[in-house]
């Protein structure tokens, strides 16, 4: 599959878009979220190499900062927390206040923490069940578009080859549609402007669902062709598997987890956190301030991880999905000449080298090499494969085999 980055078109370098960058950023940061840190792109051998190699230890301060302003509120509560306690411990209990900062109050944590790491696990863990749920959905759409595209070339006869051409051209407008269903993003559209007229992208993107009308599309073509019920019936499996993918994936985006599971999980390591400096003063004294924001940033990490993930059609790489499957589509009708040359000249090989072996061949097929040995001569075949001077090409390699074998071999 062809990758290209999942991004959308830069904007114009002008005040305006200068100004809805930074109110897009102040708004991720309000929301605790960018989708651009957490997107999975896709992966060639270098990054995996990268990937597997012992610089993964080792933090990267772009990121760090980046994922530090996500969870910057929330750093800047923990950490005003901790000057708090700080102060009062220093200056107000000494002189008589209530004891409000102890050590002893560390059992309550140790009695919790387990909680708080049962609680992350299990959101990190179904959050990425809907990811790989997502990404399975998706990887099956290539499967449709192989199988689909496959089985019609093979089984299409060459007088409907516009049939097919029309075919992979809306399959590789299926996925664009889809994607730009999904995201509700017009950017994708961009990869039909190949394939799609103008008058037909417009249509699409009028539509409620632009890629159950493509394959509205596909199945009436599919229809249009001389291919029996049964040849049919297997294409048409194709299209409803992608059509299940493809409503796996609206249910995923449509619907986020519990939100009384998320709230509470989140609500639940705020407070641990909120309350941890007054049993950690006694350990720590001054150093408590950057202790609870490094741990602000552990705990926090990992349930923002489990957030971003949570609608993978966010974060996987649709740019790239739209781009590899079009290729797909089109290359393999690109290359379906090809193809067939291939099988045909593999078929004529095959055919010689069984004739020129008769005695590896069943005692009952005998007499059937030796009419095809004397069928290649009569049609300029020969021990030169059709160059034996009279200049008449070798007949087609479905000849010999439907000869040789018989139809039911």
């Amino acid at each position: 599959m062809e990758v290209e980055l999942d991004a959308d078109a830069l904007a114009p370098h002008t005040w305006r878009a200068v100004w809805n960058d930074w109110v897009a950023c102040c708004r991720e940061t309000w929301m605790c979220q960018e989708e651009a840190l957490f997107r999975d792109d896709a992966m060639n051998p270098a990054e995996w190499e990268l990937h597997s190699s012992w610089r993964r230890h080792c933090p990267e301060p772009r990121i760090c900062l980046r994922v530090f302003r996500i969870l910057s509120i929330a750093e800047a509560w923990m950490l005003a927390v901790a000057v708090g306690v700080a102060m009062y411990a220093t200056y107000a209990q000494p002189a008589g206040w209530p004891i409000a900062v102890s050590g002893d109050y560390m059992i309550v944590f140790q009695l919790t923490s387990f909680a708080v790491a049962l609680l992350l696990v299990f959101r990190t863990n179904a959050a990425y069940a809907r990811w790989w749920e997502a990404r399975t959905a998706f990887g099956r759409w290539l499967n449709s578009v192989r199988n689909s595209q496959r089985m019609l070339i093979s089984w299409t006869p060459a007088s409907e080859a516009y049939l097919v051409r029309e075919y992979a051209r809306w399959m590789a407008s299926l996925t664009p549609a889809a994607c730009a269903y999904l995201r509700r993003k017009d950017c994708y559209w961009e990869h039909c402007a190949e394939v799609l007229a103008p008058g037909e992208i417009s249509w699409l993107r009028g539509c409620d669902n632009p890629p159950v009308k493509v394959l509205m599309v596909l199945s009436g073509l599919v229809a249009r062709t001389s291919l029996d019920s049964y040849q049919r019936a297997a294409i048409e499996a194709e299209l409803s598997a992608y059509d299940i993918a493809l409503g796996a994936c609206e249910r995923i985006s449509r619907q986020a987890a519990p939100k009384a599971y998320t709230r509470h999980t989140s609500r639940f390591i705020i407070v641990y956190l909120t309350f941890l400096p007054f049993a950690l003063w006694s350990y720590t004294k001054w150093l408590t301030l950057p202790v609870i924001v490094v741990l602000t940033f552990l705990l926090l990490g990992i349930e923002n991880i489990g957030i971003q993930i949570e609608n993978p059609v966010s974060v996987l790489p649709l740019h790239s999905f739209c781009a590899g499957l079009k290729t797909a589509a089109l290359n393999m009708v690109k290359h379906q000449h090809q193809v067939h040359a291939a099988l045909e000249a593999g078929l004529v090989e095959a055919a010689a080298a069984e004739a020129a072996k008769p005695e590896q061949l069943p005692a009952g097929l005998q007499q059937r090499v030796q009419d095809v040995a004397h069928l290649r001569q009569r049609h300029g075949g020969g021990a030169n494969g059709g160059a034996n001077g009279s200049g008449a090409p070798p007949p087609q390699a479905g000849v010999f085999r439907g000869f040789l074998f018989g139809p039911n071999m």
